[in-house]
């Protein structure tokens, strides 16, 4: 996917209380500011090509995401915009695009769909389905644990939208609570593809692309990477789920301190006392140290998420997804 190039990198905007032409080109898109004419109170660049931004929902590294409307054809959306500073970046914009053709190709309920990519007024963007009920970082730094058989139910699902994405030649690379979003009504939605792009070049000595609780053992001794890298990258996941805190307690980006971290078995002694043994067993797979220790394919994975669920059905411990 190629974004089109923009038309002019100086930006007017008319003041909607007295019409006097603004020059917004040094302000990020919806900005507060005040109109130096007649002192009204405006926001500058609201509107990318077809998109009206209607409120801010989100902030990361490298973009924000906005809630916003389709005008053309009447929808509400989300856009997610690259920030200015990444915008002139060649390789945070390479991995942008790509971001964009790589979900756009996955099509399935547990991922977030991709409408269109464009550019304008110097800025890149998104335009994706618009995801209301928070995340699942969000739902855990809200409650702490979170229910056994939800963290499942929700699993099954999200392990779905990754079966998908490997059908389609990829892995995600990046699968954390915050890359797990949730519909109104509880449906996850696998998003930010971003660094499926980056399969070899994702850690040096000062910089690793995934998220260090996270990153599975093999990104940090450059080895090679599959599904099997998702599958420990969703087992730490939903350990941080269903334990309200992150399998290690330490959040660090030195590589050594990392490597350290992960060579080792990891200890489930706590979540062994709270969890059904067989919730254990398939955090104990998903973490193994070596991929071939992981589940074989994602259908493995599957069967013992039922097989986990079916036990905890018999308990009368079953509750729905967004319950």
């Amino acid at each position: 996917m190629s974004l089109p190039e923009d038309e002019s990198s100086l930006c007017l905007q008319p003041c909607p209380e007295c019409g006097v032409s603004l020059d917004v080109t040094a302000y990020e898109p919806f900005t507060g500011t005040v109109c130096p004419s007649c002192g009204g109170s405006i926001r500058v660049r609201t509107s990318f090509h077809h998109f009206l931004i209607t409120r801010e929902v989100g902030v990361g590294g490298m973009s924000r995401v906005f809630g916003a409307r389709d005008e053309t054809l009447g929808r509400d959306l989300a856009l997610k915009i690259l920030s200015s500073s990444c915008s002139r970046d060649e390789k945070r914009l390479r991995q942008f695009e790509k971001e964009a053709e790589i979900t756009a190709s996955i099509s399935h309920p547990n991922v977030v769909k991709v409408y269109t990519a464009g550019r304008d007024q110097g800025y890149f963007y998104i335009a994706m389905e618009l995801v209301e009920g928070g995340s699942l970082d969000e739902q855990i730094r809200l409650s702490g644990r979170l229910d056994e058989s939800w963290v499942l139910a929700l699993a099954v699902q999200v392990v779905q939208g990754l079966k998908a994405a490997e059908g389609a030649g990829l892995i995600h690379r990046d699968i954390k609570p915050g890359n797990i979003l949730l519909m109104a009504d509880g449906t996850p939605k696998i998003v930010d593809f971003g660094l499926a792009v980056f399969t070899r070049d994702g850690v040096s000595d000062s910089e690793i692309w995934a998220t260090p609780f996270y990153v599975p053992p093999e990104t940090l001794f450059g080895e090679p990477e599959d599904f099997r890298s998702d599958i420990y990258a969703l087992g730490s996941t939903l350990y941080h789920a269903l334990m309200g805190k992150p399998l290690f307690g330490r959040d660090t980006n030195s590589l050594p301190e990392l490597k350290a971290l992960k060579s080792k078995p990891a200890d489930l002694r706590e979540a062994a006392a709270v969890l059904s043994p067989e919730t254990v067993a398939v955090l104990t797979r998903t973490l193994r140290r070596k991929p071939a220790e992981r589940y074989a394919g994602y259908d493995e994975f599957l069967d013992h998420l039922h097989t986990a669920l079916r036990r905890l059905k018999r308990q009368g411990r079953t509750r729905p997804v967004g319950r």
